[in-house]
């Protein structure tokens, strides 16, 4: 059984075309959950060396950056 629109339906039901398109979805579905996944590590180790290299900034340049705000 799935759900669509609100409505449920028995996926065994489908013709060929149907039972292609529901594979389909379901592929597309768990491909689009790991690219989330995958993004959201990215967003991770972004902020993670940016910070690093915040922290590796030459004093100098840490000066000027807070006199400018």
């Amino acid at each position: 059984m799935f759900k669509l629109d609100n409505k449920e339906y028995d996926e065994s039901k489908l013709n060929d075309k149907g039972k292609f398109s529901f594979t389909q979805l379901q592929s597309l579905g768990q491909k689009k959950n790991s690219v989330l996944s995958d993004l959201n590590n990215l967003e991770i180790l972004i902020s993670h060396y940016s910070d690093i290299l915040k922290k590796e900034l030459p004093k100098e340049e840490k000066e000027k950056k807070a006199n400018n705000k």
